[in-house]
């Protein structure tokens, strides 16, 4: 799998693979994108976004840290390739801000 990587993307770059590829065929709140390239071909995306649910995030982090909470929203593979999933989220995890990183790893991330 050496021959993948893993950058932010753009909006744009994502359009396809949230509103033509994803079940939901909508855009969700993405603060974060990440798109996985195999060669110079975008073959995945994953976007981090605010939950709407004001409550779960406070269920998540308590009221002082609730705007500090993600979700993982959207997870989209262009041929589904075995072990791309788990590779783009893994690595997407560690590219997150650091301000969203606690000492033990990621922390208040909920996977939608």
């Amino acid at each position: 799998m050496s021959d993948y990587t893993i950058t932010p993307v753009t909006r744009d770059d994502c359009k396809p693979f949230i509103l033509d590829i994803h079940y939901a065929k909508r855009w969700p709140s993405v603060s974060f994108r990440y798109g996985l390239f195999k060669g110079e071909e975008l073959v995945g995306v994953v976007t981090y976004g605010t939950p709407a649910s004001s409550g779960l995030r406070a269920g998540i982090a308590g009221d002082a840290h609730k705007g500090e909470v993600l979700e993982l929203n959207r997870l989209c593979l262009k041929y589904n390739v075995k072990n791309e999933a788990s590779m783009l989220v893994a690595k997407s995890l560690t590219m997150l801000p650091s301000v969203l990183i606690g000492r033990s790893g990621v922390r208040n991330i909920c996977m939608a």
